[in-house]
């Protein structure tokens, strides 16, 4: 016996339980199953933040410590590689203090538009929608995206810089490297999680500091390197 449902508009108050079959062995409620999504959305936030497992406020101060802990040590090490980057750029830094005010905005927008790739390859992950295989059709849809939202946003911001700081080539420094770090930031963003599900590891747990530091480490040397370049009309 097969149990189908043959439209998706009636708002049905239970779903099927089906054997490989086809053979109908019993129902769940739907309240349930949304319930279980919700549950397994709200955990899988929870390891993107590093707080791996279900952590509860009752449970003993070390463990819940501990947990969070191992994640926060390996994200020193990480930071650590993306100040290295700027450190051999202070010589840049020194002539053209205005370009560390740009810095953290590129990391953060591009990181932005990163996460939001990393959101949407979770979801279908989560969904069945897209497998470890598809990696190259899902980085085509993302540095598609990363294009459009890279070239306005480059743009945006280097308005910004022309105007405030009174000089085009400063806004033609950053605008390019923003645009650039964020198709860099959407690809990594999108493939990364299929990556890590690919060699057998969490994507919940290493996605976002996996990004965030990659991100940052593109964005700070695409400043300061176009920089460089571009020295003798900067200052």
């Amino acid at each position: 016996m097969c149990f189908r449902i043959y439209s998706i508009n009636i708002p049905f108050s239970a779903l099927p339980v089906i054997e490989t079959d086809g053979r109908l062995v019993g129902v769940v409620a739907r309240t349930a199953v949304d319930v279980a999504a919700l549950e397994r959305a709200e955990s899988e936030g929870l390891r993107r933040y590093g707080i791996v497992g279900d952590e509860l406020r009752s449970m003993p101060l070390t463990v819940r410590a501990r947990r969070r802990l191992a994640w926060l040590s390996a994200n020193i090490v990480l930071n650590v590689m993306a100040a290295s980057v700027i450190s051999a750029y202070e010589e840049t830094l020194a002539a053209v203090i205005a370009i560390a005010i740009f810095l953290p905005m590129v990391s953060d927008m591009s990181g932005c538009s990163g996460n939001q790739a990393v959101a949407v390859t979770m979801r279908e992950l989560s969904l069945g929608l897209v497998r470890s295989i598809d990696m190259v059709r899902v980085w085509f849809k993302e540095a598609s995206v990363g294009l459009i939202n890279g070239a306005a946003l480059g743009l945006l911001i280097g308005i910004v810089a022309w105007v405030w700081k009174g000089n085009v080539y400063l806004g033609i420094v950053i605008g390019v490297a923003l645009a650039l770090n964020t198709l860099i930031s959407v690809s990594i963003g999108g493939v990364v999680p299929l990556l890590l599900k690919r060699i057998g590891q969490d994507p919940a747990v290493a996605s976002s500091p996996l990004l965030t530091t990659i991100t940052d480490m593109a964005g700070f040397f695409l400043v300061l390197s176009l920089a460089s370049a571009m020295m003798p009309y900067l200052v």
